[in-house]
């Protein structure tokens, strides 16, 4: 499953996670990749008013000499296509850093919110168990354990398990909504249990149940998440081949209960896909959990609408997270890393947030389609800005810029590459990974990384010549797939500040040194207002791309 900085809060509000590192660049020869890399030189004879950009690939080291006609600001892009990889960048005007430290802040709003490690932990496992027991002979449609639920019900849930699944820690919950709706899957049952301890006159009452419940699913077509998520990526379970999986009764359940953890909203835990013959601590159904302490408003920095709209949107990340596992694991057979798992997740709560009236990870208000206003430390881009040299395809798992680094990816593909309709096909693509970005876009990585560094830096723009890539409209961009009509606020990077106890950082981090890893990009600002002759040096240890924006 945003807007407090504890850098090592154990959360799920907007992000889950998952995968430990993945590293998609394990499987190649580097000594050999090496050697297709060369020296360039050139002279730019920039003429133009607009912003402009000029790119050299497959360099280790590049001269530049720019003559400009025109008063521009000048920024560089180095983007890596190698681990390790050191990149040093001079010019003759003098850097050009706008990092400064030791300004003490008390409002912390940017989203520290990550998975609890417990679920992490399994998912590196997932993959692996899916390929036990497997039984192509049969067909799993309804599992065994089929029951029809009524209110008042009562069962026990494994919440912990240890490192052999066996379970640790149970909770009694009881029903307390039930839910029935036909969708584009056929009839549908939401079952919320809520912990015995935790009703009524202690952290949930019946109008937080019943509000969950129908943000999740109700009665009518694209009005609800289950709606809005399915219409994209497809059903969230159904028939497989895995004997060592359940069944499915057409039923999803939320448990509701008090989690050790305050901030964390909520998560799903494929460990409760599997047979208990397979996972002792399956709960043997289909479901989400969502924290109670956190949903009800009694932690420092939510009120109770901010706690009731995250709870939602982390809904609406985790449902992506639940069908992923039935579309792309269970059927596919595809064991994706878990930056494009998280892009997805990302990018589908940047498209509903209109739709759950909540700000989402702009932090911009919900009635607003502008691009907002300076000074912004929510939502999930001041930490882009701070870790902008990040790898796109690097995930660490308790590290929240990872979370900021694929949001910031998703939402330029959204606004670039066809709306709603990539994040389907990149969920229904057949290969994983970089190879689904490039069968779903036309693009390789290398260049979708120039594309994105290019509208990161022109996001402060809401008119750019065609062909540039934009972030930045002035107003909503609506985008329609399947039944369904979305709107994608605008973004302009240059607005968010990076606050805490020990730095601050308004806008991009731009530096002129570093080592990077593969598929990440550094951000270098040569100066603004500039004009006549600049030169430009780049060099890369191994090699990479370097672009040039003027603008």
């Amino acid at each position: 499953m945003k807007y407090l900085i504890f850098l090592f809060s154990l959360i799920a509000l907007i992000g889950c996670g998952g995968g430990g590192v993945s590293n998609g660049w394990s499987n190649y020869d580097e000594s050999t990749q090496l050697n297709n890399y060369n020296d360039s030189s050139k002279v730019i004879n920039d003429n133009s008013s607009d912003p402009t950009t000029y790119t050299f690939t497959n360099v280790k080291k590049v001269h530049i000499t720019l003559h400009l006609a025109h008063l521009k600001d000048v920024y560089v892009v180095a983007t890596s296509h190698f681990n390790y990889n050191e990149v040093t960048i001079d010019d003759n005007i003098g850097y050009g850093i706008n990092y400064k430290h030791n300004k003490i802040v008390q409002n912390k709003k940017a989203t520290t919110l990550m998975t609890p490690q417990k679920v992490l932990n399994f998912r590196k496992k997932a993959f692996a168990l899916l390929q036990k027991n497997s039984n192509k002979k049969q067909n799993y449609k309804l599992t065994p354990l089929y029951k029809n639920y009524s209110k008042g019900d009562s069962e026990s849930f494994c919440v912990d398990m240890d490192n052999d699944n066996n379970c640790t820690k149970w909770v009694n919950a009881t029903v307390q909504k039930i839910v029935d709706a036909f969708t584009s899957f056929g009839e549908r049952k939401l079952i919320v249990w809520v912990e015995d301890n935790e009703y009524n006159n202690r952290e949930i009452t019946s109008k937080m149940v019943d509000d969950l419940a129908n943000a999740f699913l109700q009665s009518g077509s694209n009005n609800d998440i289950y709606d809005w998520d399915t219409s994209l990526y497809g059903a969230e379970w159904g028939s497989h081949n895995k004997s060592n999986l359940i069944g499915y009764d057409g039923n999803i359940h939320i448990l509701i209960y008090k989690m050790d953890e305050d901030r964390v909203a909520g998560y799903f835990w494929s460990k409760d896909n599997y047979t208990k013959s397979q996972v002792p601590a399956s709960n043997e159904k289909i479901m989400f959990y969502i924290n109670s302490t956190l949903y009800s408003g009694n932690v420092a920095g939510f009120d109770k609408e901010k706690a009731k709209k995250e709870t939602f949107s982390t809904l609406a990340h985790e449902f992506q997270h639940m069908i992923h596992f039935y579309q792309r694991e269970v059927l596919k057979n595809i064991d994706d890393a878990t930056w494009f798992n998280e892009m997805l997740s990302e990018a589908t709560e940047d498209l509903v947030a209109t739709k759950l009236k909540y700000k989402g990870p702009r932090n911009v208000d919900p009635k607003d389609g502008s691009a907002g206003e300076s000074g912004n430390d929510g939502g999930r881009y001041p930490y882009f800005n701070r870790y902008d040299y990040y790898s796109l395809t690097l995930w660490h798992d308790r590290d929240i810029a990872s979370y900021g680094i694929v949001s910031s990816f998703g939402a330029f593909l959204l606004r670039n590459y066809g709306g709603a309709k990539v994040l389907h096909d990149l969920e229904k693509s057949n290969y994983a990974d970089e190879k689904a970005l490039e069968s779903a876009t036309g693009k390789s990585i290398h260049e979708l990384l120039r594309e994105w560094a290019v509208g990161v830096l022109l996001s402060d723009y809401i008119s750019l010549p065609n062909g540039l890539p934009q972030y930045n409209f002035g107003d909503f961009k609506e985008t329609s797939y399947n039944g369904n009509t979305y709107k994608l606020g605008s973004i302009n990077f240059f607005n968010y500040v990076f606050d805490n106890d020990f730095e601050y950082l308004e806008g991009p981090y731009f530096s002129n040194h570093k080592t990077i890893n593969k598929n990440a990009n550094l951000y270098y600002e040569v100066g603004k207002n500039l004009s006549g002759k600049v030169t430009i040096d780049v060099s890369f240890s191994k090699g990479g791309d370097v672009t040039i924006v003027t603008k």
